[in-house]
């Protein structure tokens, strides 16, 4: 069994992992770069990111574990709508079974998948935009540390040649910069696309194009779904109904969520838990409230909320003191937290890293609630769910 014996570590703050990733004194050789974000260090189950390098400057894989044999095979299902042909679904099926009974490599289903007709630029698009797409996620986790992870075996073990960091690293700034463009239009992409009927009737659009978005729509689900249905790359999809939603041809909505998602605030003002109620609420969370940071504790281990929003300024108790108290309760120190405050004092964001917070400042203008409410749910789908959430990939 070989030793994973880690020779390189940096931190980095947010928006620092590209430069660092290009920085020439630590690029090593074949190996994983694990990478934990500070945004998740207090989940329930440990997310660590993952790149795969496999030359000097060069990366094979990205995901949320070591490279394995089965993720040539889920890239494949994910991207290459080829793979889901009737024709191919016994072979598919087969090297499932096989990848459970570690009886093939990645290397053996990438030669079967060229001898049935898939080309090697469509495993290789289907890779690369598995990789765009952890960055979409990675880019927007904030800070953390990595570590280098030798394997000397990775470049025989993956059949597909890399992309250069640095190709790939300019790749996913561009498509963040869109990504902040979109997100006013699509929030998230597990908004729910809902037709208008009338306007679709006066758009007097072609009989097929009306067709085929009827069909995409009809059955209720959420853009990221749509994504995986299209075997599209998430960012294709959401430009694309961005385009429809500004001609008014559908609306989006919420999704939805389960009982069990529950989102809690702890703050001594009436208005402010109203407002929160009322902006998380139509995300389709449910929200529990608590004025008094004296019994939150309590309400807390009642309620059992996925995640926490605290206010910094309370009577009786602050924000940060709480924040203590609940990291000291074993049954409750894996909740999510973020610390909430109407002041934009840098020392408070700098308190809220160190306690392991996120930090949200509340809206000051009405003109940024909105704003304020895409923060609070991109806060609540990383947090809560995992980072896989943010980009619907």
């Amino acid at each position: 069994m070989q030793t994973l014996e880690q020779t390189q570590q940096f931190s980095f703050q947010s928006q620092e992992l590209p430069t660092k990733l290009l920085d020439p004194s630590l690029m090593n050789g074949d190996g994983h770069w694990k990478i934990q974000f500070s945004r998740l260090a207090n989940r329930k189950e440990n997310t660590f990111g993952y790149l795969g390098i496999t030359d000097v400057g060069t990366i094979s894989y990205s995901g949320y574990r070591p490279w394995t044999n089965h993720e040539l095979l889920q890239a494949a299902k994910r991207y290459i709508l080829q793979t889901r042909q009737e024709s191919l679904k016994p072979h598919v099926a087969r090297w499932q079974a096989a990848l459970k009974d570690q009886t093939i490599t990645a290397k053996a289903i990438y030669e079967h998948m060229l001898q049935l007709g898939i080309m090697p630029e469509q495993v290789q698009q289907a890779l690369r935009l598995k990789m765009l797409n952890d960055f979409d996620a990675f880019l927007t986790l904030g800070g953390g540390e990595a570590s280098f992870i030798p394997s000397a075996q990775l470049r025989d073990i993956i059949p597909v040649p890399g992309i250069p960091i640095a190709e790939l690293l300019d790749e996913s700034q561009k498509r963040l910069v869109l990504w902040q463009q979109l997100r006013p239009i699509i929030p998230s992409m597990n908004m729910l696309p809902v037709l208008d009927p009338q306007v679709l009737d006066a758009a007097n659009l072609p009989q097929s194009q009306r067709q085929w978005i009827e069909k995409i729509v009809q059955h209720q689900r959420p853009l990221s779904k749509i994504a995986i249905g299209l075997a599209k790359d998430p960012l294709e999809v959401a430009r694309l109904f961005a385009k429809w939603v500004r001609a008014e041809l559908l609306h989006l909505e919420p999704l939805q969520q389960t009982q069990s998602t529950k989102v809690m605030i702890i703050d001594d003002s009436p208005l402010v838990l109203k407002q929160f109620h009322s902006l998380v609420g139509a995300l389709g969370y449910q929200v529990e409230v608590c004025q008094q940071a004296e019994t939150a504790l309590e309400q807390i281990d009642q309620v059992k909320p996925g995640i926490v929003f605290i206010d910094i300024n309370m009577p009786g108790i602050t924000g940060f003191e709480l924040v203590k108290k609940i990291r000291q309760q074993p049954n409750l120190a894996a909740i999510p937290l973020v610390i909430l405050t109407g002041e934009q004092k840098l020392s408070n964001k700098w308190r809220a890293q160190w306690s392991g917070c996120e930090f949200l400042t509340k809206p000051l203008a009405a003109t940024e609630i909105n704003q304020f409410q895409l923060q609070l749910q991109e806060l609540i789908h990383t947090l809560v769910f995992g980072p896989s959430m943010i980009s619907g990939a």
